[in-house]
């Protein structure tokens, strides 16, 4: 039985977030162009065009994060929609909130949620190819998360540290995110020039007789019975014990 399968809620959750993440960048888009169309360019024009802008942005992140629903990493991707969402509105609440006093401190936290936004939907793109079973693939996504992982705690130790030795802080910084970067790269072209290898399935002889009667009932061959399975991306496993 497939995760889909397992989630009879998971294709509607996903329409939902995505007719959310539509609902929202559309009427940011529109006040966008209401403005623009509009007067002259004052304070709370910039304000809708700079929210419209991290809407949109923040969009990009979901959609990354949301399509991990219903995979493997189906929780991760969901805890990734949640902080995205609440980055964003960080950010938007930072933009129309005047805080001139916490300059710093505002600098902060919109720079932690977008960095820990970014890490979240990188990761989750990456994990996209969580299933894959080439070690090389496996071990170099790990390896890529890994690297992540440490980028985002150094960002989040650069941007709360008061005292830093920029000096070899920046040479490690720098390679760690150029590795990042390597991996983020690597790890996807791997994984499509090393196509896993399926091992050859034994049929039971009662199976194969059942797919023969019921493509004999149906009029038409048992290639074509189980075309529509072979052709999903999630197929569904008959093993001895479910058939």
């Amino acid at each position: 039985m497939t995760e889909h399968a397992a989630r009879p809620g998971i294709s509607l959750l996903r329409r939902i977030i995505v007719g959310v993440i539509i609902a929202a960048f559309g009427l940011a888009a529109v006040l966008g162009i209401i403005v623009l169309l509009g007067g002259s360019l004052g304070e709370t024009a910039f304000r809708v065009l700079a929210t419209t802008a991290v809407i949109g942005a923040f969009s990009v992140g979901v959609l990354c994060c949301a399509a991990l629903v219903g995979r493997r990493a189906h929780v991760f991707g969901m805890v990734g929609v949640l902080v995205t969402v609440l980055s964003a509105a960080l950010v938007v609440w930072n933009i129309w909130v005047d805080s001139h006093e916490q300059w710093e401190l505002v600098f902060k936290l919109v720079w932690t949620a977008v960095a820990v936004s970014s890490a979240f939907a990188v990761a989750s793109l990456l994990l996209l190819l969580s299933s894959r079973q080439r070690p090389a693939v496996r071990v170099g996504l790990w390896i890529t998360l890994a690297l992540i992982a440490l980028l985002l705690a150094l960002t989040l130790y650069m941007t709360w540290a008061r005292e830093i030795p920029w000096d070899d802080f920046a040479r490690m910084y720098g390679i760690v995110a150029i590795l990042a970067a390597l991996g983020a790269i690597v790890v996807p072209v791997m994984s499509l020039l090393m196509p896993d290898r399926h091992a050859a399935i034994v049929i039971p002889p009662v199976l194969a007789e059942q797919l023969a009667a019921a493509a004999r009932a149906r009029g038409i061959t048992v290639e074509e019975l189980v075309a529509p399975v072979l052709a999903s991306p999630d197929p569904v496993v008959v093993t001895d014990e479910t058939a």
